[in-house]
């Protein structure tokens, strides 16, 4: 009986444990994930208004990893929503 109850215990304080690091690592990634989308963003700008041929390439080809990072962000922004609702 009491080891039923230490296993229970253990297990359960595993579990909070993990639900709880892995919550924060996901909060962590999606902070760093919309810093990566606003400096992209902001470089996408900066590369579009210049003259230079190369720099007008190279700020097309940063939608390549502006859309994957746009629909996380939205992602983001729809659960935030949800959980106030």
């Amino acid at each position: 009986m009491l080891t039923t109850i230490t296993t229970t215990t253990t297990t359960t304080t595993t579990t909070t444990t993990t639900v709880v690091a892995a919550a924060s690592q996901i909060a962590v990634f999606g902070a760093i994930g919309v810093v990566i989308l606003i400096a992209l963003l902001i470089a996408k700008e900066l590369l579009s208004a210049s003259e230079n041929e190369k720099a007008m390439m190279l700020g097309r080809i940063t939608a390549v990893a502006i859309n994957p990072l746009l629909f996380a962000f939205l992602c983001i922004v729809a659960v935030k929503v949800l959980e106030v609702l």
